[in-house]
């Protein structure tokens, strides 16, 4: 008897669970389709990605279909956002963990990245038609695959300073990369501000 009313109680719980699950997946679709007629698919991806991993059936699956029409729009935004020249502002010593070596300058135009020290001296390029920007579990969108590699790519503006941050989040030899950002929690409200003006990734400012 106590077997049987074990038994009960698992199959209550897992019918109560995956109830709750249904719920949050129909909040996230909700969520993303609103995004999706605002014109912010950047954020509309990433609900739907979330959905494609709580969800194998039809939910997942067309969140799966989602993501692949979407990822041709902001890829196409983010190129636009991003094109130009560039100069290095902040850069760690990372080249030893990387196959890109950053240099003083990038510039970014016709589909291509290209890295260089001065107008002569070209050091590198990638050719973003054979690397496009895609959604990585990892690193979100957009995330450039380079080998083993993974790398995101992000812009703001910080005192009107329009700012080309990149992070890596998995190494060359495929290891993933863990970086702490504890700003956000620095208690005085100054000193949070001033932190987070502070990038903790390579950046390039607009040249």
């Amino acid at each position: 008897m106590k077997y049987f009313l074990l038994i009960i109680f698992l199959l209550t719980i897992n019918s109560i669970n995956a109830q709750s699950n249904i719920e949050l997946i129909n909040n996230y679709e909700k969520k993303a389709t609103e995004l999706e007629k605002d014109g912010n698919y950047f954020e509309a991806i990433n609900y739907y990605y979330t959905i494609s991993q709580m969800d194998t059936f039809s939910n997942g699956k067309n969140a799966i279909k989602k993501i692949e029409i979407l990822i041709p729009k902001c890829r196409e935004l983010f190129y636009q956002e991003i094109k130009g020249k560039w100069k290095l502002k902040k850069k760690f010593d990372l080249d030893y963990y990387s196959n890109i070596k950053f240099t003083k300058f990038i510039k970014i135009e016709n589909n291509t990245i290209t890295f260089y020290e001065n107008s002569k001296n070209m050091v590198s390029q990638i050719n973003l038609e054979n690397q496009p920007f895609s959604y990585n579990m990892f690193a979100g969108f957009p995330s450039l695959k380079l080998g083993k590699e993974i790398w995101s790519f992000s812009v703001r503006k910080v005192n009107g300073q329009k700012r080309l941050c990149l992070r890596k989040h998995v190494d060359k030899n495929g290891n993933l990369i863990g970086l702490l950002d504890d700003r956000g929690i620095i208690i005085n409200k100054r000193k949070r501000e001033k932190a987070l003006k502070q990038e903790i990734d390579i950046y390039y400012i607009k040249k």
